[in-house]
């Protein structure tokens, strides 16, 4: 009779210890899946964001730049040398360096002279 209430007390261990066990690895696994998610909404919240700005500066090209697509990529270019403290020698009477000129609200010497 022992011999069957230890192998009853084992038996009932044995199934606590797997159930257990179970738990565990049911819980990794939904923490690896919420892990997933996060990630993947962080990334498409990323690449919403880049679309988005995408998005505006398109607009704003359309907006304020119709039909001057190659100067709006010039300033672009100037904007990002800048950045980095380079040098850039612009032709003068250029009109990215009219552009620039009206941006900064200084008029051209050659548009003085004719105003006068």
């Amino acid at each position: 009779m022992n011999k069957v209430v230890k192998a009853e007390n084992e038996k009932i261990a044995a199934i606590d210890s797997a159930t257990a066990a179970e738990t565990v690895a049911d819980g990794v696994k939904r923490a690896k899946i919420k892990e997933a998610e996060g990630y993947k909404q962080s990334k498409i919240l990323h690449a919403e964001g880049e679309a988005e700005a995408i998005k505006l500066v398109n607009e704003a090209a359309d907006k304020y730049f119709i039909g001057n697509a190659q100067l709006l990529r010039k300033l672009e270019a100037m904007e990002a040398s800048l950045e980095n403290n380079a040098k850039i020698v612009i032709p003068t009477g250029t009109e990215l360096v009219n552009m620039i000129g009206e941006m900064a609200g200084v008029v051209p010497l050659e548009r003085k002279q004719k105003e006068k």
